[in-house]
């Protein structure tokens, strides 16, 4: 195998250190929410409104990560060591959001949930899972490893998804709210020090590609950055699909609970949504050498869409449900390993035209779209809760209540996928890729 091709050892070790993000991050997406409303007594409204507040914060400082890591030089490389860093910091991050004292007064509990949250988005999640991201594109240089690795990484993270929303109750009712995260953050850390270990940069070292990102100020480099046309239209397709990731994620267990009348269908509806997905990724990688991954995501949100308008106007039923998410599933496929390789992408074209890689800064974009998708759409569960007249003390929520749940849950992603496909159909990155490859073939050479 080639010194630039990454191992199987390799891909599995990056595979699984989405697996660490998401046993904090989704958890934090799903059930943050209900713990706050029902276990802790926090407004949902108030609840949005924080949520959406640190995220924007985040967004800030996504783009200051990024700059560093491009500043970042060890024998480790420039992302690998800022995974080590994050890793510990990371499980206990999630066990503090998961912890607020009883003794706390409701201004108390609502300071301690702002400083936790927003301690652990803009500051512990960012080093953790930018460096992350960064890490795809300077340890595969080739488009195809790079898709490899993103399909692989998603099996995993699907894996973890499925393991988090089936068990997270019961590890809640057995141990807990501060238990269950002690578990999930413990295998957190585990996850991403295998990461750590078991991965390698090359872009820099292999290829001997000078850190010409060095060169420029971060006043420069975040010029050549918003010229980049493609990372802002990526950037904005990242919040889209986050924003309807959150939305689905954080209103779900509400859609099991007071919709469909089942809390315990939580885990059922979430295999509709992810199994699809699961099996899907480990076939993209075919999938992409015949349609590309503009194509298939163009097609991706066709079946999203198709699938939340099922649920939306046909009568509320667990059948229209599962069709609903399964549709919802298949088309976001390409939305999970697609995705992130086309940012890899992305650094390519700045650097063909610029003549500067900005690896960190450019995958900015994924993190900064992930958290504010998700701040953004954690702020409408809290607001569309609170619209909705959601009272967490009640037993049974009104009629009136429950189908504004399920417009909530459908038509609001709906009307974002409708966006999103206007803004992906000119971030068409697939017909010039092979210019992209020759120049900077050309140019490494001369190196």
């Amino acid at each position: 195998m080639s010194k630039n091709k990454p191992t199987r050892k390799e891909i599995f070790a990056f595979a699984v250190g989405d697996g660490g993000c998401n046993l904090v991050w989704t958890t934090i997406g799903s059930f943050l929410t209900l713990y706050y409303t029902d276990s802790v007594g926090i407004a949902a409204a108030t609840i949005g409104t924080i949520m959406l507040l640190s995220r924007l914060l985040d967004g800030l400082s996504d783009l200051v990560m990024g700059g560093i890591i491009d500043r970042t030089h060890t024998r480790w490389g420039k992302a690998r060591p800022w995974i080590l860093w994050s890793a510990v910091p990371m499980g206990l991050g999630l066990v503090l959001m998961f912890s607020i004292p009883d003794s706390l007064s409701n201004n108390g509990k609502i300071a301690y949930a702002s400083i936790s949250y927003i301690l652990m988005s803009a500051v512990i999640y960012t080093a953790c899972n930018l460096s992350y991201n960064t890490l795809l594109s300077v340890s595969a240089p080739d488009p195809k490893d790079r898709v490899t690795m993103s399909s692989m990484r998603f099996f995993f993270t699907m894996c973890t998804v499925l393991f988090i929303n089936y068990s997270c109750i019961h590890f809640v009712e057995k141990f807990g709210w501060t238990g269950m995260s002690v578990i999930f953050g413990g295998l957190a850390i585990i996850l991403l020090l295998i990461t750590f270990f078991g991965t390698k940069e090359r872009v820099h070292i292999e290829q001997n590609i000078v850190p010409n990102e060095n060169k420029q100020n971060a006043t420069s480099s975040f010029k050549l950055l918003f010229t980049n046309k493609y990372f802002i239209l990526l950037a904005i397709i990242f919040v889209i699909n986050y924003t309807i990731l959150g939305v689905n994620n954080g209103l779900r267990i509400y859609y099991a609970k007071d919709v469909l009348g089942n809390i315990t269908l939580m885990g059922t509806l979430t295999l509709c949504f992810i199994l699809p997905k699961l099996i899907g990724n480990l076939v993209y990688p075919y999938i992409n050498n015949r349609l590309g991954k503009w194509k298939s995501m163009m097609l991706g949100y066709v079946l999203e869409l198709t699938g939340l308008l099922i649920m939306a106007l046909s009568d509320t039923s667990f059948a229209s449900a599962v069709i609903g998410l399964v549709l919802l599933g298949i088309g976001g496929i390409p939305h999970t390993a697609g995705l992130f390789a086309m940012v890899a992408d992305v650094i390519d074209y700045g650097e063909w035209k610029t003549g500067v890689r900005l690896d960190g800064l450019t995958n900015s974009v994924t993190s900064f779209g992930m958290k504010v998708g998700a701040g953004i759409g954690s702020a409408l569960v809290g607001w569309g809760l609170a619209w909705v007249a959601y009272d967490g003390t009640l037993a049974t929520q009104t009629s009136e209540t429950i189908e504004g749940i399920k417009w909530v849950f459908t038509f609001v992603p709906a009307g974002l996928i409708v966006v999103g496909l206007v803004v992906l159909y000119f971030c068409n990155l697939d017909k010039i890729y092979s210019q992209i490859a020759e120049g900077l073939a050309k140019k490494r050479k001369l190196i």
